[in-house]
């Protein structure tokens, strides 16, 4: 049994799906210094701040900036659990166990939350309730923005997750296979503990993943220098990054010398995300097989599809579906080591495949490019697993006809070496 044991951001996600980000009224709005607690385009805003940004009470600047007293729809929403309900959902296989700990408040969108995960068929068991207000976000969407490809700018409230840490984990979290801290940025008490708890799991054995999110309070904090992530990052498996927060945490300049800042100080994978652009990976240790390709590119077909349709969608949780596919693929992997007898895929006697993860990753996102909102609310089991079926075959197609030189053989450090072997010797065990 494969056990993936997930903490970090969930929330309820309040949709707006009809703001203009080209209107007086937004540009207004927008941020001007780094940290000044206006809207940012693709980026997050904290409620109190963007409400004193403002210098207005926040509910009626947001009914105002939306057009709207209340959201097109609410929904599930946050890097750390939409992943988990994804990977749940299109599970294939009965020796993979998945469970969420998080927090919710004792108020009507805790409630609501409730309800939408009951729906996704997925367990409340590691939940724990507070009298503070459950994590939201307003999620602000603008679908013709970016030529067609849309955006989102989204404001948070931290609720109940402002009390949320380490001592508030189930008490057998860390007995697992496979650990994700998703979007910890928005659970300050485990971000500011981010170090200790991946440590944590490499003392285990467990493979660690992690995965960032605008950390507007940082951002806030050091006024435009870098973000604090983690001190010592070779307790990382796999850390995903989009664009700006590679750049943000790095202090780099493109995304591609943010790749090899992470690898070189010890991540073993990184993947890092850029919306509609490729997506960039590269490795560091022999925990993964030798990738194809430092940079694979998004879905065609994925485009088409979207392109034809006239009912509501937006780019809600195209990323934290895409970072669901990369669990469920690594997951597989390691379930069906552990049927071949290495070991329940612990340790370095499995290598695992991350361009396969990348490939899952991408049929994920696709379909969630679809859809309004992040989670997927199948009316039976299976649902999503065969809508993602037509862009996995079609997404294989592209990657097979792609001959226009990306393809990078070797380890990729993304400092243009094959990254192998390793400079560090503790890259070794």
């Amino acid at each position: 049994m494969i056990r993936v044991n997930a903490t970090g951001c969930s929330l309820v996600d309040n949709l707006y799906g009809h703001v203009k980000f080209d209107t007086d009224i937004y540009k207004k709005l927008v941020s001007r210094t780094p940290g000044d607690g206006g809207l940012s385009t693709g980026g997050l805003v904290f409620s109190e701040a963007f409400a004193g940004f403002a210098n207005e009470e926040y509910n009626t600047v947001l009914a105002g900036l939306a057009g709207s007293d209340t959201p097109d729809s609410s929904n599930i929403g946050g890097p750390g659990i939409v992943p988990v309900l994804h990977a749940a959902q299109v599970r294939q296989s009965t020796d993979i166990r998945y469970r969420f700990a998080g927090v919710v408040g004792r108020d009507e969108n805790g409630r609501r939350f409730q309800e939408l995960l009951k729906k996704t068929g997925f367990p409340f068991t590691d939940y724990t309730e507070s009298d503070l207000p459950t994590p939201s976000t307003d999620v602000l969407s603008d679908p013709d923005f970016n030529g067609g490809r849309g955006e989102r700018t989204f404001i948070n409230t931290i609720g109940s997750a402002g009390t949320y840490g380490p001592e508030s984990l189930p008490v057998d979290f860390f007995d697992a296979d496979f650990l994700l801290f998703g979007g910890t940025a928005l659970v300050p008490p485990l971000h500011d503990t981010l170090d200790e708890l991946c440590r944590r799991g490499r003392e285990v054995g467990a493979f660690v993943m992690v995965t960032t999110v605008y950390d507007f309070r940082n951002e806030a904090r050091f006024k435009g220098r870098s973000w604090p992530l983690v001190d010592d990052y070779t307790n990382i498996d796999l850390l995903v990054v989009d664009r700006e927060e590679a750049l943000k945490i790095s202090g780099e300049a493109s995304p591609e010398a943010a790749k090899g800042w992470f690898l070189t100080r010890g991540s073993r994978a990184v993947v890092v995300t850029q919306g509609a652009d490729d997506v960039l990976l590269g490795i560091s240790h022999r925990r993964f097989l030798t990738p194809g390709r430092s940079k694979m590119p998004t879905c065609r077909y994925a485009d088409e599809v979207v392109a034809g349709l006239t009912e509501k969608r937006d780019t809600t949780g195209c990323g934290d579906n895409f970072v669901g596919g990369l669990i469920d693929s690594i997951a597989r992997q390691m379930a069906a080591a552990g049927d071949a007898g290495i070991s329940e895929g612990k340790g370095n006697s499995l290598q695992l495949n991350l361009e396969e993860a990348v490939v899952s990753g991408i049929a994920a996102g696709s379909v969630a490019l679809t859809c309004l909102g992040g989670v997927y609310y199948e009316s039976k089991p299976g649902q999503k697993f065969e809508a993602m079926q037509p862009y996995l075959e079609a997404y294989r197609r592209e990657l097979a006809e792609k001959t226009d030189g990306n393809e990078v053989a070797g380890h990729d450090t993304g400092q243009g070496d094959s990254g192998w072997p390793p400079a560090r010797s503790e890259d070794f065990s």
